[in-house]
C-alpha cells in the first residue's frame, strides 16, 4: 500500500480552537437570551456545524442573526485564544515535501474554518478544503473524508486521515483510510487508543 493523501481535521489538531469556540457560543448566547450556559453542556452538543449549534441555544427569533453574532465574537477574539499547534507548521511542510497530497476536512462551517485558516496563514499548506456546509451527514459519517478523497483523486486505501475525537477515529475507519490520533491535541486522549490506529511517531 502507498500512502499519497493525509487529509486533516482542524479543530484540536491542526490548532486548539475549542476553547474559543465556547467562549464565542457562550458570549453570544447569552447576550441573545441573558442565559449563562456551561463548558460542559455546550460541549454535549457539538456534532453540527458551530454557526447551526449557536442557533440551537438562542430562542427562533435570533436565530438568524446568532451566526453572524458568533462568527464575528470567534473572530474578534482569535489572537487572544488560539495559536498553532507546536510544530504543525513543520509537519505540513515535511507531509509536502514527500510529494503527498495534503488537505483539510473539518465539520466546521466554512466561514468558521476561512477565519482559522486566514488567522494563522495556513491555507497554502492544503491542496483541497472541505468544511461541514459541503456534506450532509456529519463525522462520524465517512462522507466529508471519501469527498475529500474523490477530489485529491485519491483511493481511501491511500489516505490517511488526522483526527483527535473518537468522530474523527470512526469516521477514517468508515471511509476506509488510515487513522491517526493527534495526542498533541489537549482533546486527543489516549482512551483512544483502539485497534489499528497510528501515533504520530509511526508516521
Amino acid at each position: 500500500m502507498t500512502l499519497k493523501a493525509v487529509i486533516f481535521d482542524l479543530d484540536g489538531t491542526i490548532t486548539d480552537t475549542i476553547p474559543l469556540t465556547v467562549h464565542s457560543l457562550k458570549e453570544v448566547t447569552k447576550q441573545l437570551t441573558g442565559k449563562t450556559l456551561t463548558d460542559r453542556y455546550i460541549l454535549d452538543n457539538f456534532g453540527p456545524m458551530d454557526t447551526e449549534i449557536i442557533k440551537t441555544f438562542v430562542d427562533n427569533d435570533k436565530s438568524e442573526i446568532s451566526p453572524d453574532m458568533y462568527l464575528n465574537h470567534f473572530s474578534d477574539n482569535f489572537d487572544s485564544f488560539v495559536k498553532p499547534m507546536d510544530g504543525i507548521t513543520e509537519l505540513l511542510c515535511f507531509i509536502k515535501a514527500k510529494g503527498l497530497k495534503v488537505a483539510l476536512f473539518t465539520g466546521r462551517s466554512t466561514r468558521g474554518a476561512d477565519i482559522i485558516l486566514e488567522k494563522l496563514n495556513i491555507r497554502q499548506y492544503f491542496d483541497e478544503i472541505l468544511a461541514g456546509d459541503s456534506t450532509t451527514n456529519p463525522k462520524p459519517d465517512p462522507e466529508g473524508i471519501l469527498l475529500s478523497l474523490k477530489k485529491l483523486g485519491i483511493k481511501p486505501s491511500e489516505g490517511m486521515y488526522v483526527g483527535d475525537f473518537a468522530a474523527d477515529i470512526k469516521a477514517s475507519k468508515a471511509a476506509g483510510t488510515m487513522s491517526v490520533l493527534a495526542l498533541w491535541s489537549s482533546t486527543g486522549s489516549e482512551e483512544l487508543m483502539v485497534e489499528n490506529v497510528l501515533f504520530p511517531d509511526q508516521f
